[in-house]
Order: structure tokens, then sequence, then C-alpha cells
């Protein structure tokens, strides 16, 4: 099934179902599921036919760690996290595989050839084969060390893994990803404790994730992909995953879509038997399985296209009042009901044959209009006549025998079949005839024969003779005709029989062209048929109960047609279990010999010598059948089918000769289960030696995984007892159920990826709108919360109500009474455009018809929980950028039954329980902002604190370099950049952008410098900006400019001469000998300077250019060195801390949304999740404003594993684009409690970029504009990874590492071992004299990060104090990561004297 077609399809059809996210708009899940190969696939390789694209193997393993983790943390799953890589495929799954896989090999040789054909350098490093995304290769055998060492590391370090469970189900493991995550839901399903409202979440592209969402049957169900695209796609579109468009798909709205699409179903007396929608997915499940799926072809002439879908939903909802229950009966096809439906599908081939046979000469037209036998009287040169006809002859003939003058009128009785033969007889007789009216009133025929002309006998005598031979002629065929009479029942068999003829030719035509034999060859037609009944059952199993047989496989390359598919109703489905394939069987099985490489060497001479058993397995060249298909990829790829026999006994005697290693591949797996154990703490070893770290303190326990058992146990198909649907399903789950509705299929052109449905969509109409937008009603609601967004739900606070004519505000009094403020004619005007806008958006992008729009509610959105200075939870309410604050009055819901849990006020806890002994935060206090510190004691609501210290002040580099690089950084107006390099303006603006030609056989060639891209708002980072006042270049583009003028002036004078020209080709600048020549010199000049890598960023983007940030880590490094030279930092006793004063990692996003940044702030990372290790502090060198959020370019003052290099602008894992609400700002210190400065800098809660974990957005954006796209961002990690091995500088022996354990705080006095990412804090580690802490490496003092740190600000001795060891599991302090903590079990060192 094409992924993209489905999928637009059922957008088109069901326009609400899925919803661009944002952090704030995501629900709550308790299990996340990821399809693995699609992460792999999309981190690996380009989809392109890019021949020169080359990652290393450490890039492709950091790309995945990357993507997985941004997937957990976007998700944040509450119980398990299930990690599954398609294994060993059932055989009927690798007639696909083994089809793809020739398919890609053989493009991948073409597009090389094409660019060593084009000219184009070739990289020396051999590119990956994405073939090698196969079970068995030694690719993924790496991936699967890898992803052990990521996953340990993960868990031994991150707060947010520890208390989930994680389970990986590598390749090593039988069956496809998203088969054995349906394995454990089927499962769990069935155990007697298994909660019916679990919220799953399952990521992948595949569009059968729809059908196995839906076959859970349980409604809190959605899937996660990217945002799909369709037309051209943007090639600037960045990699980063912060600047990455994700869709939820609500399977629970698909669900209600689909009881709307069968609603009349519902009614009294249609059905004979219960209506029950759970019942009536499964029959969906079934019949979107006839448009194509993985292990059959798609039934001819059904394509999803075309409407094969909703043509087999209108079949269903006349077919199922007819039976007698559901065709799909919990996995099992009931055959006889199937072959009801199959009848009246099959007449989908009338349609199709009458199209192609249109223009034959004996079908008439399109329709089923067939060939009426009487109407020609002449068949093959013979005539034939009815009795009444010849009855006509006889008056006829007689008439013409005599040549009467008189004319002959015939009888007004005569039908209209014997009108028709009257004419067709005076034609051949050269008669005129016309209609005469008689005396009644009443017409009648008249023959007569044509005037003479006046001239010469002679001749009339001639012509008279010739004339009458002729007319006895014509007398004598009529005389002679055949006399036939047949009633209007066998005129209508003689058409049925004639049409029926040549719809068996056509279908004869069909099995000899795909299958080389016709339907008379009864034996194969009945095997076909049965082969694809088994087939639709044993996908059926498949999806129900999984794989029924491993062995079986659908034996043909195209199904047969619709209406003979009947023909195999009584095909044996029962299936023997049988054993899968092993790895190097499968890959023999569904790899061409183009890829032979990722093969064992010892299979090769299989694949490749002409006399091997099996070479015809391994075809060179093979053929590609559109079938009906429209794409390319779509095509049959018409190769041999794997004997399985053959192939095992072909490669039984090569077994033998494999190395140890290759037959440790090829043996099976098991699944594996991660946890976390603060315990156990040992030195997990690198998977890749000189890259990534050991992990010094690994508190992961790995085991087996067992499966939840069935025995004694059924599985549970349909829905469970307890579940919440509609207007009561959980938090964040949308139903158009909470407003009152009706909804109706029409053709409503409703606008899905940026372009009108042609298709029936289902229009919901919201009911007693009218009622609902009445302004006395919404007055009633202010300053009261509401829920808008509708279908998807947030919390708001309504701040304002407005109608044409007047601004209604809260009284300022308390009285019910609101205020009002007169609208002016532009108000008014205003007003209406909104109200239309609002009205206009439902109706063309969800195809939710409201009803006209009489006021509007304005509302500030739920913008998350703040923490009060006294330690309370309240709401925080915003008027939040790039999400709406105007809302029609109508779609406003009042309440609903499912509070989000995560936003429910809180009154504060005493601050023994928030802050217990042994936890650990951040410290907030003037002095010393922002370092960690451990909680002792309490008195009088405040706290006794270990304060890790700097001695004297923490050195401020940013804001400096910032300065300098700005001064440094001159950019001149484009007008004057053009009159100094003497260019016409319009050349100016044309060299520095895209400037195509046609030249070397291309259409167009991009010969510009691509400073600025003006389309796409985005401008290059130290060489252009754009200002109000227009585009400016800086000196340096200044340079490259003047450059490119001095080395090709010919080309430059070529572009004067027509500035204003829209088309050139090479010969307006060279003579045409030599204008190629000249053309490819430009070209490679231009890569030589590389400015398509170009730092590009959007235009309201602040960046600093790689030179300002490479200072900037210059001076990280000089200060990182002269401080831990230094030994500075010390422990201080405070006694009295107030608790707003201490800031737990797990606050962050409550406490910091409302800081300010600017370039060059130092900033320390505080959150004890994520990719950034706690406490490391860095430097802000981008800021970029997000529709929903603002984020931060940060460039680190440690390397750590999961840090990029911020398109190329810093050192290899230093950099990392992150969340505002992930740091506290050192240089502008706008949190400082309890002085009067930090209440001045702290700003106003209202005027807040977004935060995380709202509640659940409007899917039409602000302004009309639908669902805002972020910007671009930098440009993807690239080139080598060797030169960060164990940190930056050497500085990584001793110092704070982030540990995020949940133990004490860790100190040595040893050095560490290298590591790649080190911290300034001790958080999460086990704090115990002499011994490593945390996650990560040895160091001093406060430590416990990922790796060894630098040294340290506070290299000293901890306090001794701290002896008593933790209890518990520190949570009323937070997950606190690095500073001495309550963990579990930790042990804390001795405490030195104390200090005051």
């Amino acid at each position: 099934m094409g992924v993209p077609k489905f999928f637009r399809w059922m957008s088109e059809r069901y326009p609400a179902i899925s919803q661009l996210i944002a952090e704030n708009r995501i629900p709550e899940f308790d299990c996340l599921y990821l399809d693995m190969n699609g992460i792999i696939h999309n981190c690996t390789h380009k989809d392109s036919d890019d021949a020169t694209f080359r990652m290393t193997e450490e890039q492709m393993f950091l790309a995945i760690f990357n993507y997985i983790e941004h997937l957990y943390g976007k998700i944040k799953p509450k119980q398990l996290f299930f990690m599954a890589i398609d294994g060993v495929a059932p055989r009927a799954k690798m007639n696909q595989q083994r089809a793809r896989r020739f398919r890609t090999a053989l493009d991948v040789e073409n597009a090389r050839e094409k660019a060593i054909k084009e000219g184009k350098e070739m990289p020396k490093e051999e590119a990956f084969d994405s073939n090698s995304i196969t079970p068995g290769t030694e690719f993924m055998h790496k991936l699967t060390q890898q992803l052990k060492y990521f996953i340990n590391k993960k868990v031994s370090e991150d707060v947010e893994w520890q208390g989930v469970e994680i389970v990986l189900s590598g390749h090593e493991v039988p069956g496809e990803g998203e088969h054995k995550v349906m394995e454990y839901i089927r499962l769990a399903k069935a155990q007697p404790d298994y909660d019916p409202n679990v919220r799953h979440c399952l990521y992948g592209l595949d569009a059968d994730l729809i059908m196995l969402g839906l076959l859970s049957h349980d409604p809190h169900f959605c899937l996660l992909r990217e945002e799909v695209t369709f037309g051209r796609q943007s090639k600037t579109k960045s990699k980063e995953l912060e600047h990455q468009n994700f869709f939820l798909m609500h399977l629970c709205i698909v669900r209600e879509y689909l009881e709307l699409e069968f609603q009349e179903l519902k009614e009294d007396g249609v059905l004979g038997f219960a209506f029950d929608l759970e019942r009536v997915i499964d029959d969906f499940i079934l019949m979107a399985f006839f448009v194509g799926n993985d292990f059959l072809p798609n039934l001819p002439n059904l394509h999803i296209n075309e409407g094969a879908l909703a043509l087999m939903f209108k079949i269903y909802k006349t077919v199922l009042p007819k039976g007698t229950g559901y065709i799909n009966e919990g996995g099992v096809i009931n055959m006889e009901r199937l072959a009801v439906l199959l009848e009246e599908l099959s007449h989908v081939e009338y349609r199709f044959f009458e199209t192609e046979s249109s223009d034959q000469k004996w079908f008439k037209s399109k329709q089923m209009a067939k060939e009426d036998v009487m109407v020609k009287g002449k068949t093959k040169g013979k005539i034939t006549m009815t009795t009444p006809q010849r009855e006509v002859w006889k008056q006829v003939k007689k008439y013409v025998t005599r040549r009467s003058d008189e004319p002959l009128n015939l009888p007004a009785t005569l039908p209209a079949a014997d009108r028709k033969f009257v004419q067709d007889l005076a034609e051949s007789l050269h008669l005129e005839w016309k209609t005469i009216e008689d005396d009644q009133g009443d017409r009648h025929m008249q023959l007569s024969f044509p005037p003479k002309l006046v001239g010469d006998d002679e001749e009339d005598d001639e012509e008279d003779e010739e004339s009458q031979l002729a007319v006895r002629r014509v007398v004598k065929q009529f005389d002679s005709a055949q006399t036939i009479d047949l009633s209007r029942a066998e005129a209508q068999a003689e058409m049925d029989r004639q049409y029926e003829e040549k719809f068996q030719e056509w279908k004869d035509k069909y099995y000899e062209g795909k299958f080389e034999w016709t339907r008379k060859n009864d034996t194969e037609l009945t095997k076909l048929c049965e082969n694809y009944v088994q087939g639709l059952q044993w996908v059926l199993f498949y999806y129900y109960r999984g794989v029924a047989s491993w062995p079986w496989f659908y034996q043909y390359h195209y199904s047969p047609m619709i209406s003979d598919v009947i023909k195999g109703l009584k095909a044996d489905v029962n299936f023997k279990l049988g054993q899968p394939f092993h790895p190097y069987e499968q890959l023999m099985g569904v790899l061409p010999d183009r890829s032979k490489k990722i093969v064992p060497v010892v299979y090769h001479d299989l694949m490749t010598n002409p006399n091997s058993p099996i070479i015809d397995f391994y075809p060179r060249d093979f053929e590609l059948d559109m079938n009906g298909k429209k794409m390319e990829w779509e095509a049959v790829v018409k190769i041999p089918f794997i004997e399985e026999d053959r192939l095992l006994a072909a490669m039984a005697p090569k077994n033998a000769l494999l190395s140890e290693d290759e037959k440790f591949r090829n043996e099976f797996g098991v699944t594996l289960k991660f946890t976390h154990d603060p315990d156990i703490s040992f030195t997990y070893p690198s998977s890749l030696v000189g890259i990534f770290p050991d992990i010094p303190n690994c508190h992961c326990v790995e085991n087996i995984y067992d499966l939840p058992t069935i025995e004694g146990l059924e599985y549970h198909v349909g829905l469970m007892e307890g579940v919440k649907l509609g207007h009561a399903a959980l938090a964040g789950f949308p139903s158009l159920s909470t407003l009152p509705y009706n909804a109706t299929l029409g053709f409503h052109s409703v606008n899905v990826f940026q372009s009108d449905s042609k298709n029936e969509s289902m229009v919901v109409t919201i009911e007693d709108s009218e009622n609902r937008t009445n302004v006395k009603t919404a007055t009633m609601k202010l300053g009261q919360r509401v829920f808008v967004g509708y279908p998807f739900l947030q919390e708001g606070k309504v701040v304002k109500v407005s109608d044409e004519l007047f601004d209604y505000f809260p009284s300022s009094d308390g009285s019910n009474q609101p205020l009002q403020q007169p609208h002016g004619p532009r108000e008014i005007e205003d007003f209406r455009k909104k109200a239309d806008r609002i009205e206009n958006n439902y109706s063309k992008r969800l195809g939710i018809i409201i009803g006209p729009v009489e006021s509007i509610t304005h509302v500030e959105i739920l913008k998350g929980l703040r923490k009060t200075d006294e330690g309370a939870s309240i709401k925080e309410y915003a008027v939040i950028p790039g999400i709406e604050t105007e809302y029609a009055t109508q779609v406003c819901v009042d309440e609903v039954l499912s509070e989000d849990q995560r936003f429910l006020e809180k009154a504060a806890v005493p601050i023994e329980e928030e802050f217990p002994p042994g936890s650990r935060a951040f410290f907030l206090g003037e002095f010393n902002f922002g370092r960690p510190l451990e909680i002792i004691s309490h008195k009088d609501n405040r706290a006794e604190i270990w304060l890790s210290t700097i001695k004297g002040k923490e050195v401020e580099f940013g804001r400096n370099i910032v300065n300098g690089h700005g001064s440094k950084t001159h950019y001149t107006p484009s007008f004057a950049v053009a009159k100094m390099l003497g260019l016409h303006p319009l050349v100016l603006s044309k060299i520095t952008s895209s400037f195509t030609i046609s030249a070397l056989g291309l259409d167009r060639l991009n010969l510009g410098l691509n400073l600025k891209f003006e389309a796409k708002k985005l401008k290059v980072l130290g060489y252009s900006q754009r200002t109000d006042k227009g585009w400016e270049f800086s000196n340096k583009a200044i340079e490259l400019i003047s450059i490119y003028m001095t080395k090709f002036p010919e080309f430059f004078a070529g572009i004067q001469r027509k500035p204003q020209g829209n088309q050139y080709d090479a010969e307006d600048f060279y003579p045409a000998e030599i204008a190629g020549e000249k053309i490819k010199e430009i070209a490679a000049w231009l890569k030589s300077i590389e400015s398509k890598n170009f730092e590009k960023v959007p235009l309201d983007a602040e960046q600093l250019d790689s030179d300002a940030v490479m200072a900037i880590e210059r001076a990280a490094d000089a200060a990182l060195a002269a401080t831990g030279a230094a030994e500075p930092s010390d422990f201080k006793k405070l006694k009295g801390v107030p608790r707003n004063a201490l800031m737990k990692p797990s606050d962050a996003e409550h406490r910091l949304g409302n800081q300010i940044f600017a370039l060059g702030d130092r900033v320390v990372y505080v959150q004890d999740s994520g990719r950034v290790p706690i406490a490391t502090r860095g430097t802000v060198v981008g800021i970029s404003r997000l529709p929903r959020a603002i984020f931060l370019d940060v460039v680190f003052d440690v390397t750590f594993m999961s840090g990029t290099t911020l398109g190329e602008r810093c050192t290899h894992f230093r950099g990392s684009t992150i969340a505002t609400t992930s740091v506290l700002n050192l240089t502008n210190k706008q949190m400082i409690a309890g002085s009067k400065a930090g209440a001045e800098k702290r700003p106003a809660p209202v005027s807040t970029p977004l935060s995380t974990n709202g509640g659940y957005g409007m899917p039409t954006g602000p302004g009309g504009r639908g669902q805002l796209r972020e910007p671009n961002a930098p440009a993807p990690l690239r080139g080598s990874f060797r030169g960060a091995v164990a940190g930056h500088n050497g500085f990584r022996g001793n110092g704070f590492s982030r540990g995020r354990g949940r133990g004490g705080l860790g100190y040595s006095d040893q050095n560490a071992s290298p590591a790649m990412h080190s911290s300034n804090m001790a958080i999460r580690g086990n704090l115990q004299n002499g011994m490593n802490g945390g996650r990560g490496g040895v160091g001093g003092g406060f430590r416990g990060g990922r790796g060894g740190g630098p040294v340290g600000y506070n290299a000293v001795p901890p306090p001794s104090s701290l002896e008593a060891r933790g209890r518990g599991r520190g949570r009323a302090g937070g997950r606190a990561r690095g500073v001495p903590a309550r963990g579990r079990g930790s042990a804390a060192p001795p405490v030195p004297a104390q200090q005051t």
C-alpha cells in the first residue's frame, strides 16, 4: 500500500485526524513504541539519487542515538519504551523485500553511472549500501552493540529513562518490528490486570501502522510521524531535530470518523443484527488490504488514488444489510459473506472494461448501453428485418416499382424501430422522406422520388436506366432478407451475450499478459485464486494473532481479477507454522548480486558464478511493469521467486566455511529489557573505542525480556470493559463529541497538504451554533477558564469577548456586568475579517462547518504550572507566540470530563518533604548564583545547605567576544556595494542569490553565490543581513564578489548587458566554442569556495558565525585551563536559605520559562534529562524564535556524546540546540531570589515564550495561516569524528561530571579516564570518598557526570559531614543529578568541620 497515498486519502476523507504538535500539545503517554527501521534509514542515507553522499558509521550511530533521544524526550513515556528492529521476516514478506532491494541496488548503480557521466567528482570512501539494513549483516550486528551501549548510558545517566521499562528487540529476533510491538499489545491485553485506558504512541511511517493501531481496539492510540509533504521537496530543509515538524494521528478520531462513515447502518431495521463499531473497524481493515499490502498485490483496477476505498465503503453499506453478520470475525474470514462483497465489488471491472473498449466500433459509448442488434439492418452484408417491417417493405417496393409521381404515406402507428428501418430503406433507394402532420394532429412518414432537373432528355434517359438497375439490386437484397422476430427479452439477451463475450475476451487478455495462460485453464486459475484467498486469511491471522505460517507466501506477481477471486473461496486455510529463515538464508533470498559485499564471502560464488545451482535467483536485468500505477516506485519488479529447497541445498555446503563471528551473526537472539539499579555500579566498556567513552558508573541491568504469557488466557478482540470514549476520553485525546454535531459526506474541497481535495470528505456541522455564539452567553465566561481549539482542546482563560460592535472586558468592581468598549469603523471591519477567517479555517482545513461567527472569545492559553516562591504550583496563563488567542465562541468548550493530571494546581508541601536532606538542587541566591548544592537539614521553613562555591568571579567572556565581533563585522547596503563594484544593482542582486543559466545540458545550472534567499527568508551568517532598508553585505561578502568578478570578467559583462533578463545561456557570456569549458571553470570555482555550504539561518534569527563561535570556544578552553590549575572551588555551609533560592532540576521548566537571553550570555544546563549533561556550562551563540518556542544554540565548555557542530560552527560534540527552560542565564541573572536587583531583572510572566507541556492547541494557527512551520536551522553534522575522542584540549581528568544516578555526591582524587562529556557539577553520583560518582568519569570534587569532566571549579574534598547514608529515592527533592542527593542507598563520605 503506497504509504503517502493511503495517508493522504485518509487525511482528505477525514480532515481532523492529524495534529501538528508543539511540545505543549503532546498528550501524556504510557507506552512509546518505535518501529526502528524508519529511523535507521533516515539516519544512514538519503532517499534521493545523490551518488556523492557519504556518512561514516560513527555519524550514523550518533544520528540514530539522537533521533531516539529526541523522540523519547518529546513523548516521555511513563511505563514502557519498546524499540523494535525488523528481524527475519515471514517468507510472505520476502517477495516485497526482494523486489525493493533489487530495485534499490539498480537505482544506486544507475545514479553512480549518471554522476560519473556528468563529470561529478566521486568521494574515495565507498558508499553505504542501504541494503545493509537487513537482518544478519555486519552493520546490523554493530548497530545492536551500539544501541546496547546507548541504552546503558541513558539508563545510568538520565532520570527520565530510569523509571521506565526499556525494551530492545533487535534484528536477531525474528519478526517485523511493528508486529513485535503488536505481539506485545495482544499479549498484554489478554492479561486480567490490563488497563483499558492505556495510552499508546507508535512511531513509524508505514501505512499498515494505522491498521495495527485500529485493530488493537484501544482508543487511546496515536501514531507519531514526521511531517509529510507532497509535491516538490525543499532541498534546504533542515535536518536538525529541533526544527522537524511532527504529526500525531489520533486513532480515537479515526474511529469516530469511521462510525460516521457507516452511520446509516446504525439506523433501526437496517441490519438484522446488532451494529458494532469494533466489528465494522475489523471489516474496514480487511477491505483496506484489497488495495494493497506488503504480502499481496492489489486487486486489478483497485487503486487508492482512483477512489477504490470509497467505492468499497459504498458497496459494503449495501452488502452488509443483506448478510447475516460481519465478514472479518476477529481475524477469521467468513468466506460466504466475503463472496457477497466480492460479487458486488466485481462490477467495478465493467467500468474499466468499458473505458478501455470505448474506442472500439462494437462499443458505442462509455456507459453500459449495450448494442441493440435490431438497430442495424445489416450484419456483415446481410439484411434482416422483422415481420412488421416486411409488410412495410412490400408497400415501399410496390411504390418504387410503379414510380408514381404521388408520395407514399405510411401509417402514423409505426414504432420507432420501424421508422428507423424506413429511414435506412429510403436512403438505400435514394428516396426522400419527411414527416407530415394529418388533420388529427398525428405525424406520419411520407416517401417520394426526388424532383427531376430540367435538362437534356437523352442524358435523363441514361440516368433513369442506371437508377433502375440500382433500385433492382436493392430490391433484390431486401426481398432475400432474413426475417427475424425477437422479443424485447430476447433482444436484451442477445445484447448481454455479446457484451459478456467481449468482457471475457478482455479478462483473457489480462491473464495472457500477466500469467501467459487464459481463463480457459481452469486448473491454473483456481490455483491462483485459492493462493490469493489463502493470502487474505494469512494476512488477517498475521495482524490479529501473529505468524500463522513462516514458509507460506503468495506465488505470483499479480492478483486474479476481482470477479474470479470467488473461485478460490474453498482454499485450504489451515496453515502449518514451520520455522523462520536464519539471517543468512534471508540475506541470500532478498539481496541482489550487486549487494554481495554485505553477504559473507563464502556465498559470493552462489550469486555470481554462471554455474551456480541458484544463479537464476540473481538476474542482473529485470523487467519493471507499471501495472496500472503512475509512480515508478510502485512498479512490479519481475524477478523469479526464491525456491526454498534449492536455496537451502545450495547454501548447506558453504555454511561450514563461515568464521565463528559469521556463525554468531547467523543465530537468533532474544529481546532484552534494561532497568536501572542504583545499587549496582560497574564500568560498561565503550562500544566504539576512541569515539565513545566507557561508562564508569553504569547502573543499568540487562535481562532477557519475557513477553506476557497467553497460557490459560484468550486474545481479546474488541473494546475492553471500562474504556473511556468520546468526550470522556483522557486528556489530550480529541473527540468530535465534545460539541453537538452531525456529519455527512460531501465534496468540500478541504485543503490538505497545501492543495484542495477533489474527493469526498466527511463534513462535520456544529449544531446549535446560533445560540452558542450569542455574545451574552460569551460574556458570562469572562475571567473563567474554557477549552479552545476544538477538537484538539487546550485550556485557556477568557480575558476578552468581542462582537461586531463592542469589546467586553471583566468588570473592575467584581460585578457580573462586563465593561464595554465600542468599536470604530476600522474595528468593525477587523472583526468581520477575523470572524470570516476563523469560519473559513475550520471549513477549509478541518471540514468543520461552525456557522457564522457572531462573537469571538479572546483567551490567554495555559502555559503550564509555575512554582511560587512559597513552593506551590499554580497555573500560568499567557499569550504564547505562535498559538492562536482568538476563537469562535460556538466552538469553545466549557468543561472536560478528564483533566490533564500534569497541570493540576498543588499546594506547597513542607520544605522538608520537597527538599529532604541529601537532595540536590541549584542555588538561586546572589552569592554563587547557579552553583550546585546539597541539602543538609531544615529549620524554621528554611534550609541548611552545602554550596559548591567559586573563589572570585566566574570569567565572563561571551559578551565581550560578541561585542568585539560585532564591531569587526561591518555591513554595507547593497546599493552602495553595487556602486563600489561598478555593477548594476540588479546584477548584484542576481549574482548574490541563486542565478541559473542553461548550460552543460542542464536547464538550470546555478552560478550564483547563494548569499541571500529572499523567498525563503534566509540569510548567510557573516555575509549578509536584511534590514528595513534592504539587503546588506559584509566585507567578506564584498571581497568574495570582487574575486568572482576578477576571475570571470566576461561572465559579469554578459549579465551587465541585460541586467533585467530572465533567461541566460552559455553563449550570452562566451563564444560557442569555449562557452562549455568556461562555464565548467566557473562551476568548479564555486564548488571550491563551497558557497552551498554557507551557514543559512532565518532572517530574524540571531546567530554568531563560525569565527565568533570558535573564538568563544578558545576563551572557554582558556578559562577552564586557568581555573583548573588554580583549584578555586570550595564548599560553604549556608544556613537559613529560603525555599525560593533552591531550584530542583525537575522544576526547571516550571520556573525558567520567562528568562531573556542575548548572544554571548553564559548559561548552565540545569535539567536532569535530555542530551546535555547536567550542570554543563556554555555560551549562547544563536537564538531562534520559532512560532511556538524559542531555542538557543549553545556551545558548551566541554564535549558530550550527543553534542553537534551547530552546522559546523563549533568543534564536534560541543554544540546543542536547547529550550530556554533548560538553562539558567548566568550573565543576566534574572532568577536571583530575595534581592531587589533580581526582582527588577525578573521578567513579567505574561510576556513569555512557550514553555513545554501546556495544553492542547488549535490546529488552525494564528492569523489564519494554518499550522505554522518552524524556520530552517543550521545544517546537519558533518566531517570527521576522530578529533574529539576524549573531550577537548586535554582537560578531561578530574572535575565535575554529570552524575545521573540517584546516589550521592562523587569524589575521587584519581584522574579520570578519557571521556567525551564533562560538566561542572556533581550530580547524581554515589558520594563516597575516593569513589567514582554519578554517571560518568572520575573527577575531583563534585562529580558524577557523563564521563570525566575538565579540571573542576571545586576540586577539593567534599564536606566530611556528608557521611550519612542516603535513604529513599529522593523524589521530593526532585530527580537531582550530580549534587549529593538522596539516592537509592547512595552512601556519603565524611564531612569536614562545619563552615558558616
